[in-house]
């Protein structure tokens, strides 16, 4: 069994790695389209275009199941890639909303693209129709983590002045919709206090169902540019040893 995973960046890994936790015998393939980072300032038309070339790298890979480890890609790509993707495609905000349907008061907060296309909101509004929604996005926060500053003052000065407004609405939970948040889950959840439940991408694994035979799996990683960049943050900020990264020159 061969799980494919993508992103814009290293905030899959925060995908990868609970993942790989629930099904450690599966194989891995890992693409990071560092080339294209980050996904949340692109428009829709493009990211679609990224995405359904990411898609078929990983099906020429053999991948038995392919995770849209993006909130962005998940929230515009990911119904368009269904149509014509032969294995299962899983995105990262189906299983998150299910864990809000008895929620009231309900925060998201994504990149510019995932908050525009309201796909959280729609999803939500289906399943839980009188609950209470703020949404924001909070773009800063991605190139921030990709460039390791993740415990420094200037991150927790953007937290404060980004979460200031949604602090005083005071939500029962806050939605992570980045798979790069996850990295400042501890950071947030002190500003905003113990009152509020964040939820984030481990909520994947609840929907993913598979098995393998296999005694131990392997991993390999793909980037689209910088391989020496994206193994040094994925050790500094995920502790994910990735060995070799290969570039993929074909996705520049």
């Amino acid at each position: 069994m061969k799980i494919g995973i993508f992103d814009s960046g290293v905030g899959g890994l925060s995908v990868y790695k609970i993942v790989k936790k629930h099904f450690p015998k599966c194989d891995y393939i890992y693409f990071a389209d560092t080339a294209h980072l980050p996904y949340g300032e692109k428009t829709k038309k493009t990211i679609i275009s990224y995405t359904k070339r990411i898609l078929h790298f990983l099906l020429k890979k053999k991948c038995n199941v392919i995770i849209c480890a993006c909130n962005t890609a998940s929230s515009v790509a990911v119904p368009y890639l269904r149509k014509g993707c032969p294995v299962p495609l899983y995105d990262v905000i189906t299983p998150v909303v299910k864990k809000v349907k008895n929620s009231k008061k309900i925060a998201i907060i994504g990149t510019k693209l995932t908050i525009k296309s309201s796909a959280y909101l729609k999803k939500i509004r289906k399943i839980n129709p009188k609950a209470r929604i703020f949404a924001m996005p909070t773009p800063l926060f991605v190139p921030l983590i990709e460039e390791g500053w993740t415990k420094t003052e200037v991150l927790k000065k953007v937290i404060q002045i980004y979460l200031k407004k949604l602090k005083n609405w005071n939500p029962d939970t806050l939605i992570l919709g980045c798979t790069h948040y996850p990295v400042i889950k501890n950071q947030i959840q002190s500003f905003l206090g113990k009152k509020t439940q964040l939820i984030g991408s481990e909520a994947i694994v609840d929907d993913i169902k598979i098995s393998s035979l296999q005694k131990k799996g392997k991993t390999l990683f793909f980037v689209s540019d910088d391989p020496k960049h994206f193994r040094k943050i994925a050790r500094k900020i995920f502790n994910v040893n990735t060995g070799r990264v290969k570039l993929c020159t074909e996705f520049l």
